[in-house]
């Protein structure tokens, strides 16, 4: 099974629900969302899941972004708004996000720390039917005190660490195979990588799956800025079966004027690249093609989407096949 860990911004839950509604996400693939934003995108999305019927698994506790600032601004705003009948439709809005929060086919999740594994102790929370998540490395030494009373329904535990020795249900490893660069046009000098080979060995390792995040790496940015260099971050399989990732990086790059040219000149490196006939063609890679054909500019968050749904719909398909 593959767990991709997405941090929830727009167009990393359109990726999902356009793979949902193209039936292109397959049922191996059961993605974490760790939501960074209080939007109608992120609830639509989540109603989605239950609507396909679909396995999704949704963190409880945020670590970035402003979910929950912007959760506590919207009953700040009900509870001074003095119009009733404004105020009747703000509710109505919330409980409709409550209904869906709390519907029981979505799975929970909590970033194990301090706070989490006090309120485990103190049965606020329910941990033998929620997922337990661990980014640190050094968050072992917690299963080495309590074992039992703080292992999840599945762990998710960084790859390389000591928990495999103190955890003996189902584990999910989890490892931030990307590269990110500072600047996209340092991409150039290193266009093609290892990305991870956890899809290949998981299971011989005892692992119930594995999990990433992608090509957009583990660091959170709130928001981008306009880069001097487009770059176009395409997975496919090597040679063995490992997953890597190639950039595919624009070429007038001495200002960060014209960002159409520099679309078309990292498409025109992904069409003529040599593995291109080979690769998988997913309605990801597809819709990126389409764009270049049609002479269209998509914008940055479009682009990084269609990525993100070629390596979804590819990594289901290498899945279902194996």
């Amino acid at each position: 099974m593959y767990f991709p860990y997405l941090r929830g911004r727009q167009n990393e839950l359109l990726c999902l629900r356009e793979l949902l509604d193209a039936g292109k996400l397959s049922s191996k693939v059961i993605p974490i969302i760790e939501p960074v934003k209080f939007s109608s995108t992120f609830f639509s999305t989540l109603s989605k899941f239950i609507e396909t019927k679909r396995k999704v698994v949704v963190i409880r506790n945020p670590k970035v972004g402003s979910f929950s600032k912007e959760l506590a601004d919207m009953r700040r705003k009900i509870e001074k708004e003095n119009d009733e009948n404004k105020k009747e439709k703000l509710q109505k809005v919330l409980d409709g996000y409550k209904t869906v929060w709390n519907n029981l086919d979505i799975q929970k999740a909590y970033v194990m720390d301090s706070k989490v594994l006090s309120d485990i102790i103190e049965n606020k929370i329910d941990v033998k039917n929620a997922m337990m998540i661990n980014i640190e490395k050094g968050n072992y030494h917690y299963y080495e005190e309590y074992g039992e009373e703080i292992t999840g329904k599945y762990t998710v535990v960084p790859k390389g660490g000591d928990f495999e020795d103190v955890i003996e249900d189902d584990i999910i490893i989890l490892e931030d195979g990307y590269r990110k660069a500072k600047r996209n046009i340092d991409y150039i000098e290193k266009p093609d990588e290892t990305f991870s080979r956890n899809h290949i060995v998981y299971k011989k390792r005892g692992f119930l799956g594995f999990s990433d995040f992608s090509m957009v790496g583990s660091e959170f940015e709130e928001s981008g800025f306009a880069p001097l260099a487009i770059a176009i971050h395409i997975m496919y399989f090597g040679n063995r079966e490992e997953l890597r990732v190639h950039h595919f990086v624009s070429k007038s790059n001495e200002s960060i004027s014209d960002p159409a040219r520099k679309f078309e000149e990292a498409m025109n490196g992904l069409i003529n690249w040599e593995h291109f006939n080979v690769i998988p063609k997913t309605i990801g890679l597809d819709r990126l093609i389409e764009c270049y054909n049609m002479g269209k500019f998509p914008g940055l968050g479009v682009i990084k989407k269609y990525s993100l749904m070629h390596h979804m719909e590819m990594m289901g398909e290498y899945l279902e096949e194996r």
